[in-house]
């Protein structure tokens, strides 16, 4: 994942970034403890690529970020910064670790990062319980921005739970690889939960297919053989605004 830090060497897609962040800035511009939750429908649609350089992008602004990987099934954030470590968010919600010990300070500028390691047997239930909430509670007031990684949200019910700690939700859509009926069910999700979803990121695009407001654009791999597009970009911008 090392080779996705893309922020400041390519033009168009930190320009892309750039309108996310402003984007999101007017949606919540609180100066302190700002949550933000990354997600997707399925696996490999870019999310943790946009939580990486979207955490990269308000820190060269000279604010304060902590990037938290909460996918304990799947971690890979750690491997943006070729890290090695030996205590992760996991060994907090197993064994109270102090939070002193898994904080990763200054990975670059004004980025702070709790990376995991991954957790074979039921990682959903070490939400359910208060410990990582009161790691926000803690923390939260050292960081203009917190900006938490989960898992696609057809792989777990994490990204619904964590939704209710977080200030908003946004939604990675691969442009190619996902279908209705699971953008649907991932959607549901969250709306059980009441989350607030800021709007949604289509990644894996050939162009700029954005707007501002609630629907932000964002630049991925595009692929040079890309199959037909399971629905269209109106599709997405409707279902998220409402329409659906």
């Amino acid at each position: 994942m090392s080779q996705d830090l893309f922020f400041d060497n390519n033009i168009q897609l930190s320009e892309s970034l750039r309108v996310i962040r402003t984007n999101l800035f007017f949606l919540n511009n609180k100066d302190f403890g700002r949550i933000i939750l990354v997600t997707s429908s399925v696996p490999k649609e870019g999310k943790s690529v946009l939580a990486v350089n979207y955490a990269h992008s308000i820190a060269i602004t000279d604010k304060k970020v902590l990037l938290i990987d909460c996918d304990l099934r799947n971690p890979r954030l750690d491997e943006a910064f070729n890290l090695k470590f030996n205590f992760g968010l996991e060994s907090l919600l197993f064994n109270d670790l102090d939070i002193e010990k898994i904080i990763i300070k200054n990975i670059s500028k004004n980025l702070d990062f709790i990376p995991s390691k991954v957790v074979a047997s039921n990682p959903t239930e070490l939400f359910l319980n208060d410990k990582f909430l009161t790691l926000l509670n803690k923390i939260k007031n050292d960081y203009n921005t917190i900006i938490i990684d989960t898992p696609p949200l057809t792989v777990a019910s994490d990204a619904a739970i964590l939704s209710k700690v977080s200030d908003g939700v946004i939604y990675v859509v691969a442009y190619d690889e996902v279908n209705a009926e699971d953008l649907k069910f991932g959607k549901e999700l969250l709306r059980n939960a009441k989350a607030n979803i800021y709007g949604f990121v289509v990644n894996k695009a050939e162009k700029n297919i954005g707007s501002y407001g609630r629907n932000y654009s964002y630049y991925g791999d595009s692929s040079k053989n890309s199959k037909k597009s399971k629905f269209s970009l109106n599709f997405i911008k409707k279902f998220f605004g409402g329409g659906e």
